[in-house]
């Protein structure tokens, strides 16, 4: 393990190309520029000073609860809320760990074969239950680094009360301030160190934890993720060439939140690849431990995938058309093992790629038999029959859903507890402290779906809970923006 000073010029090169494009944005460097700083009204909730680096803020977020979660058993009833700083670091740096570990062992999963009615599909099922998936790469897959190899980028302390001190002194108005010169030294003065396995990754975190808590924390451990991954292996995720942060708004970018949520910097949030006109669009390959909810799905801009909308944790990033929150229940029972229904449904939208809700019926037997289901020859014809009666060459979803699995519950508590982070303060709660907003959901029998600018909260939750309302205690309802 040795610091890379001679060579880190070049390697932040790249790394600022395939983040902010060919010129930083002063402005949204600076917006950028905070630590992983805790809320003093919540212990474990993390403080977004500005808009734009909640795709980083708000996943490490996430993470801080899955670790929380892996502990709830040792704590009482409420005692997670009010936890010293010392237990509060440790989660901080297991989250930082974890998301590492993921970026830098992301490429094992396999590529599928696109949906055709002239060939049998070659689909891989409940991935979500595979361990150790084996990797498979395309022709034009770039050469894959060991999974093992991890990067932490770091200034030195010292130097950032330097860089900080300059910024502050100097005798400009902060909007009229030269930003070149603090972007050039940060850049110019950044360390990396290369680590072979993740428990040195752990302790070089537990090390250096004050400098990420330091005021150019949030993109050290940006610019760690990145080269952890590499950049030729994640221009080779993205499906299209652009900047990770907009250059105009500075908002993460789906392909900087899914690096984040699954250690791919894919641009879609759907299950696995799809083919359209002969160009591959690239989704989620596998069940994340945190998932992804987003308005926009409503909308009807973006599908988001069973992979996403069922995590191993029952832990949700929300996303609005601007920002990044989080939703989460200490409820395990959220995320039961997939029902045959959902396997169902997920192997219906596989072969479905444009989204259209229906299936060509020449490709009803290889649906029946991807989902598990009885595909005896003479059965898919009795079937093919009665899902298709005026031959049009369609299958509905609905009516397929409705013929094999009407009866059956689709699994999930009625009523359950959760909790909503906003990291904005101005966003957090009617006192603008940064707090847990809790809340009782209940799954009623009439579907509630709307589309309501004043709950865009329950207008998100509803893409995976039709029947959901949720009955804030605060009184109100708390803001995705």
């Amino acid at each position: 393990m040795e610091a890379e000073d001679a060579s880190v010029a070049a390697v932040i090169t790249d790394v600022k190309r395939i983040l902010w494009g060919d010129q930083i944005n002063e402005e949204l460097f600076l917006r950028w520029s905070q630590g992983f700083i805790f809320s003093p009204d919540e212990s474990t909730a993390l403080v977004q000073r500005e808009g734009g680096p909640c795709a980083v803020i708000a996943p490490v977020q996430a993470f801080i609860v899955r670790a929380l979660m892996k502990d709830l058993e040792f704590f009482s009833t409420n005692s997670w809320r009010h936890m010293p700083s010392e237990r509060v670091d440790s989660y901080l740096c297991q989250a930082l760990t974890e998301i590492l570990r993921q970026v830098a062992n992301s490429d094992s999963a396999p590529v599928e074969t696109p949906p055709s009615t002239s060939a049998k599909l070659k689909l891989i099922q409940d991935q979500q239950q595979q361990s150790d998936p084996a990797a498979s790469l395309t022709p034009q897959s770039p050469p894959v680094p060991p999974p093992s190899t991890y990067c932490i980028v770091f200034l030195n302390e010292p130097l950032s009360r330097r860089i900080s001190c300059e910024s502050e002194v100097a005798d400009v108005p902060q909007d009229n301030r030269p930003h070149r010169t603090e972007e050039e030294i940060f850049h110019r003065n950044l360390r990396l160190l290369k680590l072979d396995n993740i428990n040195q990754v752990e302790s070089v975190l537990k090390e250096k934890l004050e400098s990420f808590k330091g005021h150019y924390g949030v993109l050290q451990f940006l610019y760690s993720a990145i080269l952890t991954k590499g950049v030729s292996r994640l221009s080779h995720d993205m499906s299209e060439a652009s900047e990770l942060i907009d250059p105009v708004h500075g908002h993460g970018g789906q392909s900087l939140i899914n690096l984040f949520l699954s250690g791919q910097g894919v641009n879609y949030v759907f299950d696995n690849d799809k083919y359209l006109g002969g160009l591959e669009l690239k989704g989620i390959a596998r069940q994340c431990e945190v998932g992804f909810l987003t308005v926009l799905e409503r909308l009807r801009y973006c599908e988001v995938g069973s992979f996403l909308k069922n995590p191993k944790y029952p832990i949700w990033l929300l996303g609005s058309e601007t920002h990044l929150t989080v939703l989460f229940s200490w409820d395990m029972n959220l995320v039961k093992p997939e029902s045959s229904a959902g396997q169902a449904l997920r192997v219906f939208k596989t072969y479905d790629p444009d989204g259209n809700n229906f299936i060509q019926t020449v490709v009803l037997d290889d649906v029946m038999r991807t989902a598990g289901l009885f595909a005896d020859t003479e059965y898919v014809e009795i079937m093919t029959k009665k899902l298709d009666p005026e031959n049009l060459g369609i299958v509905l979803m609905n009516d397929f859903m409705d013929e094999f699995f009407q009866n059956e519950n689709y699994g999930g508590p009625d009523t359950f507890t959760v909790f909503h982070y906003n990291g904005l303060p101005r966003g957090s709660s009617s006192t603008n402290k940064v707090v847990y907003n809790e809340g009782n959901a209940i799954i009623l029998e009439t579907d509630l779906r709307c589309l309501s600018d004043e709950n865009m909260l329950l207008t998100c939750l509803q893409t995976k809970w039709p029947n959901i309302d949720v009955q804030w205690l605060s009184g109100s309802t708390p803001s995705i923006n």
